[in-house]
């Protein structure tokens, strides 16, 4: 006996945190917080970065607490969980109540009427039954279906709409649901790289930023062609890539992809976001000899080693950059490769293709130029999997209606009270909602404006 309640207790005392609007404020302000730190601090740069701006202290507490990466991090994952939990609970207990309000009838309380919100009073011709009649036909559209109740020689018509409206929070929640699963499905399941494709070749690997590790694709993306147009400044005007998905040797989607208008396939999606100059096949290198003047043209490939003639020695190209940096300046595109002189060490040589007597600043017995090759582009695209998106869609969806509900719409009440006059019915409108007073007091106005226009009988009409 006593387990069971010390069970009770504890499901109880679980049930009261789980359903408490303070839970829902802390965690609400817990998601802000670490938000705003989230923008603060740069998310998946490199450690260097972090190591060079946060120092190395710093940095071993933010990576053991996947600051760097905390929309990915299992505390905020549970944040998300905490609150969609706490969102449940909330609605489950307060449901019933708000079911319970639904599914009662009006109440046909005239004095709760007449405490409420009063149109003017007008005056009309015909005894209060057949007044109430035809003001039943007239306002059902606007009032909804009528009860109507005697009262003496009078009639009083009741009518009621939008009681489903008390149900535009519960629209709302399940909006903030939607989002938050969809959210954290692509916390889970999600990823954002890269891939760099070359002209004429395939990929089907996405490096992912901010580390080394890489997601395999089911498929893969060749790139056909590349284009690239400039502003007369050098700027880069556009730049565009044909790309074809492949997968067991069969074409399956092609799209010209640019800026902002990706190719999707299967849930996956390539963003047009760089570009660059592919390492040659082969280059082109001119040798020139300080001792007999001598240029001896060669063409060699990345990694092999080319003789230079005279017995000076050899020279080996190594890789190709870009936008290589020289003692902090830009020289562009660039090959970098390893020179062994004879009767000397190697010498590591930067071979700008730009700047053709760039090696003569050396002062070796050898001057290395970079001759002509092939410009072969590579497209940088940005590849993203959202598995959650289209739950975060609907949830925007639901969030626009519930909001609408909430805030525009609401439960309203009516009552036309018809009373005998001397030489006709007088007829006044009260109306009650439970919020939005005064769009209830417009209601009025607007119906009862309505109603002496159709009327017209300013002589009869009664002052409040």
């Amino acid at each position: 006996m006593n387990k069971k309640k010390v069970e009770k207790g504890l499901v109880d005392t679980l049930w009261g945190v789980f359903s408490s609007v303070r839970l829902s404020v802390i965690v609400l302000t817990l998601l802000a917080v670490t938000s705003i730190i989230g923008t603060v601090i740069p998310q998946n740069a490199s450690p260097a970065v972090y190591m060079e701006r946060y120092g190395e202290a710093a940095y071993r507490v933010f990576h053991f607490l996947d600051i760097f990466d905390m929309y990915h991090s299992w505390w905020f994952q549970l944040l998300m969980i905490l609150l969609g939990v706490n969102l449940v609970v909330c609605s489950i207990h307060r449901l019933p109540g708000v079911l319970k309000i639904i599914g009662k009838k009006q109440r046909l309380n005239p004095e709760n009427y007449r405490r409420a919100i009063k149109g003017e009073t007008l005056a009309m011709d015909g005894a209060p039954g057949v007044v109430a009649d035809g003001l039943a036909l007239r306002f059902k559209s606007s009032m909804g279906p009528f009860t109507v109740v005697e009262e003496g020689e009078g009639r009083l018509l009741f009518a009621e709409k939008g009681r489903w409206t008390r149900m535009g929070v519960y629209v709302v929640h399940v909006s903030v649901l939607l989002l938050l699963a969809g959210g954290l499905l692509g916390s889970l399941f999600g990823y954002e790289g890269y891939m760099n494709i070359t002209e004429g070749e395939s990929a089907n690997v996405v490096t992912l930023r901010g580390s080394n590790a890489t997601v395999p694709l089911d498929f893969s993306i060749r790139c056909d062609d590349f284009d690239v147009s400039f502003y007369d400044t050098g700027a880069p005007k556009e730049y565009r890539s044909d790309l074809v998905v492949e997968e067991g040797g069969r074409e399956l989607l092609s799209k010209r992809i640019v800026v902002n208008d990706p190719l999707r396939f299967r849930g996956v999606s390539f963003y047009q976001a760089s570009y660059g100059m592919a390492a040659p096949e082969s280059v082109s290198f001119s040798f020139a000899s300080k001792a007999s003047g001598m240029h001896y043209p060669a063409e060699g490939k990345l990694g092999e080693a080319i003789a230079i003639p005279e017995g000076l020695g050899t020279f080996t190209p190594m890789h190709f950059v870009n936008n290589y940096r020289f003692r902090g300046h830009a020289i562009g595109a660039t090959v970098l490769g390893i020179l062994e002189e004879k009767g000397g060490g190697p010498v590591e040589l930067a071979l700008p293709v730009k700047f053709a007597g760039f090696d003569r600043m050396r002062g070796g017995d050898v001057i290395v130029t970079v001759g002509e090759f092939e410009n072969r582009y590579y497209t940088g695209l940005q590849v993203t999997r959202d598995p959650g998106v289209w739950l975060v869609y609907a949830g925007f969806v639901f969030l626009i209606v519930g909001c609408y509900i909430t805030f525009f719409m609401s439960h309203q009440g009516f009552m036309v009270e018809v009373m005998q006059d001397k030489r006709g019915s007088v007829v006044t409108l009260y109306g009650n909602a439970n919020k939005n007073k005064l769009g209830m007091e417009m209601v009025i106005r607007r119906l009862t404006e309505k109603l002496e226009k159709e009327t017209r009988t300013p002589e009869r009409q009664v002052k409040k």
